[in-house]
């Protein structure tokens, strides 16, 4: 069975030959594997280096799958560009003629300084003013990962991924969640703050970035993607109440497992942290499957509770600890956690091993190295 194959199955709830293998590499992890790249080429796709890279890691570690974790990137506005210090510690500096400065780490996300804040008060933000289509990807406060405009080139990740990899494994491509534009324009306290006072207004703008993003994950399931990871991070139980997500963020995220229920790709919805008191609602809103599920410390899930209550209709994808045990355990620990996660998981009807989360920038080759090899020996069916 192809890798592609057996990860298909596994999203569509039927048994493959063995239980997929696909971890979510971090950019701090693929730049720590490959030290020569240069994080503005990564971050801006320069030559194709950004799918090529994580292209590379996934057939390096034998996953059944690859996530594009942004698709469409743009290139480096040279003519934005005053100095470029490639000597500043923590990886190259960019300063722009407006003032602002993008520090492009080397171990992490760039880290974004804007010389004028671009927040704006909730009563500044009108949802007739929201763009028809995304401009931008939002993956993390203070940072915006732009998107080419052209139409080849808002998916052109995909197409080169594909070439890279000749169909064998699993493609998926990937957007954020519609609550990360509002946080983004807001802030992360003010947007919070504005989903209690202003509810209503929150609910049509949070709707307004729902249909804006299903456009641009239109134009990736029109390129070929094999699924959508459903990037929202701020949907746990740290963040918002169990009331809140479900009356003022829900009925924007469910636009878009509408979308991809109708064109009949699998989404599943990647959520950080404690969500124990959401599994149910979250797979009620129409996403196929659901990833991470942080054990503890990190979360509050247990795999097996959740797979007696979700894993009969939605595929599970997770959930070994990415710091404690991949990044700071022995290969030992990391073997025990996968075999557990396996004699746990492969219970529920559609099953891919995974880490809860990304993989962090320190992990040993040898720890991710062990996952394979468990999978090979303990995961078939």
């Amino acid at each position: 069975m192809t890798s592609s194959g057996r990860i298909q199955k596994a999203m569509n709830l039927t048994t493959p030959d063995r239980v997929p293998l696909m971890c979510q590499p971090s950019w701090g992890f693929v730049l720590t594997q490959f030290p020569d790249i240069d994080p503005v080429d990564l971050w801006h796709n320069k030559d194709g280096i950004y799918p090529r890279a994580f292209a590379d890691i996934s057939t390096r570690f034998h996953f059944d799958g690859m996530l594009i974790p942004a698709v469409g990137l743009a290139a480096l506005d040279e003519g934005r560009v005053v100095r470029k210090d490639s000597l500043f510690p923590e990886g190259p500096s960019i300063y722009f003629s407006n003032g602002d400065q993008c520090i492009y780490c080397r171990g992490d996300l760039p880290r974004y300084s804007y010389k004028h804040p671009p927040e704006i008060g909730i009563d500044e933000l009108e949802p007739e003013k929201i763009p028809d289509t995304i401009s931008f990807h939002t993956p993390s406060n203070h940072l915006r990962m732009w998107i080419n405009e052209d139409l080849p080139g808002r998916v052109i990740e995909i197409s080169q991924a594909r070439g890279y990899l000749d169909d064998e494994l699993s493609i998926h491509g990937s957007t954020y969640a519609p609550e990360d534009y509002l946080i983004d324009r807001l802030g992360v306290e003010e947007a919070f703050l504005a989903m209690m006072t202003h509810p209503d207004k929150c609910r049509e703008i949070l709707l307004r970035y729902a249909q804006a993003t299903a456009r641009h994950i239109r134009e990736q399931i029109d390129a070929g993607v094999d699924a959508i990871n459903f990037s929202a991070p701020w949907t746990g139980q740290n963040f918002i109440s169990l009331d809140m997500y479900e009356n003022v963020i829900a009925p924007a995220q469910k636009v878009i497992a509408d979308l991809c229920n109708e064109h009949n790709v699998p989404c599943y919805c990647h959520t950080c942290g404690s969500i124990d008191d959401r599994l149910e609602l979250i797979i009620d809103l129409g996403f196929s499957g659901l990833e991470c599920l942080d054990p503890p410390p990190l979360g509050n899930v247990e795999l097996e509770d959740a797979v007696k209550r979700i894993g009969h209709r939605a595929f599970i994808k997770g959930n070994i600890d990415p710091v404690n045990t991949l990044m700071n355990g022995s290969p030992s620990q990391v073997r025990e956690s996968a075999i557990r996660c396996l004699e746990a998981g492969m219970k529920a009807r559609g099953f891919i091993l995974s880490t809860a989360c990304s993989i962090a920038p320190a992990t040993p080759a040898e720890n991710l190295d062990m996952l394979y090899e468990v999978v090979e020996q303990y995961g078939h069916y």
